[in-house]
């Protein structure tokens, strides 16, 4: 699975931005940048296995088609 940074700013392919941040049990939440500033609810979540999921349930994408930007969050 490819490692993502702690506040490491992502992107998906639709062109959304993220915000990575380390979940409980493991893989990373990801915030929309403005609701990390919040400290809100993650939009999306990684799981161990590199699966990008949403409240539960799993979406197209996966950890590889995160793009980091090269930029972190404050």
């Amino acid at each position: 699975m490819k490692d993502l940074r702690e506040r490491g700013v992502y992107t998906l392919p639709d062109g959304e931005e993220f915000v990575a941040s380390v979940a409980r049990g493991g893989g990373f939440a990801l915030f929309n940048p403005q609701i990390w500033k919040r400290y809100g609810v993650p939009d999306y979540e990684v799981d161990p296995v590199g699966r990008v999921t949403q409240l539960g349930q799993s979406t197209r994408w996966r950890v590889d088609d995160l793009v980091d930007t090269g930029r972190t969050a404050e």
